[in-house]
């Protein structure tokens, strides 16, 4: 799992975004398309359209790295999120960082002043999605890569 800017809008251009910004988007969903276009059953379409960007490539078991990756991130791209918060049509901005949660089942993630203070400025919104991790998977990757 990665960290992910994710922007989206009932009225957000999508291409006409990424025709006039330097960041480089992972995938977009428009208004109107099916949602899971290769599904025959689910016929649900998409309300709004965005587009996904990623922020950070570390594992959901570094959410430190995560971090250190976004605030960088963030200052390098600063002016360019800005457009994207600021862009007609857009709703909204996060970044959904993703972490693994361990047995027994509670979890506290604590953000550093620097990336709330960086979001904050661009009108970025944090989330962290949660997910479940199992002792047991990581002992047989570790003693199949043995």
């Amino acid at each position: 799992m990665t960290c992910i800017l994710r922007a989206s809008g009932k009225h957000f251009d999508v291409d006409d975004f990424i025709s006039k910004s330097s960041l480089i988007t992972s995938s977009l969903w428009r208004k109107g398309e099916k949602r899971f276009p290769n599904s025959r059953t689910n016929e649900t379409t998409n309300q709004a359209s965005g587009i996904r960007i990623v922020a950070s490539e570390a594992d959901f078991s570094e959410l430190s790295r995560q971090i250190e990756d976004v605030i960088a991130f963030l200052r390098q791209h600063l002016d360019a999120i800005k457009m994207l918060t600021a862009f007609h049509g857009v709703e909204g901005a996060v970044l959904d960082f993703g972490a693994e949660l361990h047995p027994p089942g509670w979890a506290s993630f604590t953000f550093p002043t620097e990336l709330l203070a960086l979001a904050g400025a661009t009108g970025v919104s944090l989330c962290v999605s949660v997910y479940p991790s199992d002792p047991e998977d990581d002992t047989d990757v570790q003693a199949v890569g043995t």
